[in-house]
């Protein structure tokens, strides 16, 4: 039996817990932009927690970095990764394509949604869906982005000691409705915006 396809954007989230931390922030902001981090309960994600991710923008630098990493994303890549450049270790394409798009998030309040690959340094793979949701600090205009990396293979199982490279293969914003902060202003256009598919990957 064929499967009615729905336009919800929750339906092209792949991971279960991508798609439950999206949901969980669709439901705090209701008609916002985005929800502040304060109204954000850990407790209420705790069975993913390990899997989540705070980045901050680096105007110095010209990128973001990692203010906080989850416990299964430091193992994933075997190293302490808060306070790192979230675009360390991407070629110059991809992470222009990374920034370009978690620079919209920020400006548009949408999420953004990509999958990647990753190479161990055993030359095993494991592919890894990543999320970023903005929220903003209560009483103030500055905004994170808090998401979640959530790998389709857990890391106890690769056995490794590194990742020594990881390739970008599709990217989208998750384009969602929301009542504008401006007055009469109309409200963003719920729409179902197609990943974008990294053309010329690296073989590895």
């Amino acid at each position: 039996m064929k499967i009615p396809e729905t336009r919800h954007p929750a339906a092209r989230i792949l991971h279960p817990g991508s798609r439950k931390l999206f949901c969980y922030w669709e439901a705090l902001r209701a008609e916002r932009p985005c929800p502040t981090r304060e109204e954000f309960d850990l407790g209420e994600v705790r069975t993913f927690a390990p899997d989540l991710v705070i980045l901050e923008r680096d105007h110095i630098r010209g990128s973001f970095r990692l203010r906080l990493a989850g416990s299964h994303v430091c193992d994933l890549f075997k190293t302490n990764l808060t306070g790192m450049d979230v675009l360390a270790g991407w070629d110059s394409f991809e992470a222009d394509v990374i920034h370009k798009h978690l620079i919209q998030s920020l400006t548009s309040f949408q999420p953004t949604l990509f999958r990647s690959r990753l190479t161990t340094d055993n030359r095993q793979q494991v592919a890894v869906e990543a999320i970023a949701l903005p929220i903003r600090m209560r009483g103030s205009e500055r905004v994170q982005l808090i998401g979640g990396y959530f790998s389709f293979r857990p890391a106890n199982e690769l056995f490794h000691d590194r990742i020594v490279d990881q390739e970008l293969l599709a990217i989208r914003s998750v384009w969602t409705e929301y009542q504008s902060l401006m007055a009469g202003a109309p409200a963003t256009a719920n729409a179902d915006r197609r990943f974008k598919v990294i053309a010329g990957g690296r073989t590895v």
